[in-house]
């Protein structure tokens, strides 16, 4: 399945994806979850669950709340500040939903994930994977994005972990054009 234009999943890590999809943190927020079943999109594309019917209101505030309670958690870790705990009893209580069972399918020789409900065992995985990342060796390479109206989090895997933004395409064009052109206004 082909990803769609809708959604970006460059962080580096499929919690900080779910961060991601409020775009522009530092100056007029973007939530591109607020489209009419971009939620349930949103899921199918990052998780690959393919039965996952449309989201009630309440499952997608609580996919919303989880947003929040990473971007919370990874903005400490990324300043290097105590986690709060309150979002890690958030965090630690969603990942104790039942995960999906991989099955193998023998007609076809794929893989399909079962879950009694598939929408609490994406957030239990998305949670797991947040948890993974705050609690490991990766911790330390979280960083936001240096575009002061970006502050995107990103998963910095550089050799010289100099990475200052989310994107070069997006992030890094921009502030590199700004600069050029502060270095050559007329006086």
């Amino acid at each position: 399945m082909k990803p769609s234009e809708e959604f970006r999943f460059n962080s580096g890590r499929l919690s900080l994806d779910l961060a991601a999809t409020v775009r522009r943190r530092g100056s007029l927020p973007n939530d591109v979850l607020a489209a009419p079943g971009a939620p349930a999109r949103w899921l199918r594309e990052a998780i690959g669950v393919e039965d996952l019917p449309a989201l009630s209101p309440a499952q997608e505030a609580a996919l919303r709340a989880l947003r929040e309670t990473i971007w919370t958690l990874a903005t400490a870790a990324s300043a290097d500040a105590v986690l709060p705990a309150a979002a890690v009893d958030d965090l630690n209580a969603t990942a104790a939903f039942p995960l999906a069972t991989p099955q193998l399918d023998a007609a076809s020789v794929t893989v399909r994930l079962l879950a009694a409900d598939p929408f609490l065992a994406a957030l239990a995985a998305i949670a797991g994977d947040a948890i993974d990342l705050l609690g490991g060796a990766l911790r330390s390479r979280i960083k936001a994005c240096a575009q002061p109206d970006c502050q995107m989090l990103f998963l910095d895997l550089s050799r010289s972990r100099r990475r200052r933004w989310c994107s070069m395409d997006r992030c890094g064009s921009r502030a590199k054009g700004d600069a050029f052109r502060q270095r050559h206004r007329d006086p």
